[in-house]
């Protein structure tokens, strides 16, 4: 079977829509209040630098995915051990995703389904276009942005009569610890989760593409994310923002032009779900390709279903309710990820980099690791 290959241009639109994701329409962090939008700034600012780690790795691993990374560097055991944290993270975040979008459902959307159903309906959507293939899933982003896109732009556009500018006033008013912990929030999720997407780099074609699609991934997803946390806040403000578990699908109900364009909050729900069906493919990717990689499988494809169904299982009874769901992202999620994020990735850069100067070439591959 011939390489999967996905185009710089497919990998910034999976990065776009995998960084964008929840966030659209779960928010991010706002304790801050009306400064929300400042942390998200700092966030991305503080993205960046993490985002040129993962490239550098790319540059020092051409070809590898991250599991090929930690068995090359740390070894075939503790290589292995780090890959299984990784897969649980892929699936987990999988996991959470798709019960944003169950608890979206049955909050809002389908309030007599139970939620099981809609989650299952997402998940072999993903099932199947990661069996199909990780191409397939890139020109299905690429197709998925550009709608996405022009939805926000028309949506933005039709949100400008309702904006209350003074919402934005005063200032800088938030202590500036609040500022830090929506910063911390907002870089764990959604920014620095594009660490799941270095278990897809086997894909990317040549060095300098990684730098290319995660920098410019981050920051049109940022982009974007600042621009419908202001229209949120522009809309409702600081304080019925913060009490609200969906401010986006709040915030485009409010939108009424005369008596003829009215309840587009659907077209919003649509770029909703169109961005957590790519993240969650990616993730159910990743976490496959893991496995594969681990236990020395033939094919990725060969696990698909079994991780899918899996993971829309553990999105059914990960949490009890909304309330632990908005506990778990905006408290103790920034705390959890932070060793998948940053951590490990960073120890394996500076372990690589070292050997890479000691040998005078990137790390060789123990025997059991070399092509036959």
């Amino acid at each position: 079977m011939s390489k999967e290959i996905i185009p710089a241009g497919q990998s910034i639109s999976i990065a776009v829509l995998f960084i964008t994701g929840a966030s659209l329409f779960l928010g991010t962090s706002s304790q801050s209040g009306n400064s929300s939008w400042i942390a998200q700034l700092l966030a991305i600012l503080l993205a960046l630098p993490l985002m040129l780690i993962y490239a550098r790795l790319h540059v020092l691993f051409p070809g590898k995915d991250l599991y090929d990374m930690l068995i090359e560097v740390f070894g075939s055991v503790l290589g292995r051990m780090l890959s299984c944290l990784y897969i649980w993270y892929a699936l987990h975040l999988g996991a959470l995703v798709l019960r944003n979008f169950g608890e979206f459902s049955k909050t809002v959307a389908l309030t007599a389904t139970p939620m099981i159903a809609p989650m299952l309906m997402i998940g072999l959507l993903c099932i199947w276009v990661v069996h199909a293939g990780i191409e397939v899933l890139g020109r299905s982003a690429k197709f998925l942005l550009l709608f996405s896109l022009v939805v926000i732009l028309i949506i933005q556009l039709l949100s400008v009569p309702k904006f209350e500018y003074h919402h934005l006033k005063p200032l800088l008013n938030a202590p500036p610890g609040l500022i830090f912990a929506d910063t911390a929030g907002s870089f764990t999720f959604p920014f620095a989760e594009i660490v799941v997407f270095l278990g897809a780099f086997g894909a990317l074609p040549a060095k300098g593409s990684a730098k290319r699609v995660l920098v410019g991934g981050t920051l049109i997803a940022g982009s974007i994310i600042i621009l419908i946390t202001l229209r949120n806040l522009l809309m409702l403000g600081p304080d019925i923002l913060s009490g609200l578990y969906f401010p986006s699908y709040v915030a485009v109900s409010r939108i009424n032009i005369g008596d003829f364009v009215t309840r587009i909050e659907g077209s919003a729900a649509i770029v909703f779900v169109t961005a957590l069906f790519v993240k969650v493919s990616l993730c159910l990717f990743v976490s496959c390709n893991g496995m594969a990689k681990v236990f020395k499988l033939e094919s990725y494809r060969s696990v698909v279903l079994q991780m899918g169904l899996i993971m829309v299982y553990l999105s059914d009874f990960i949490y009890s309710n909304i309330m632990e769901m908005e506990s778990f992202a905006y408290h103790i999620y920034k705390v959890y990820a932070l060793p998948f994020q940053v951590v490990i990735p960073v120890f394996l850069w500076i372990t690589a980099e070292f050997l890479t100067r000691r040998r005078g070439s990137r790390p060789q591959a123990p025997p059991e690791q070399q092509p036959e």
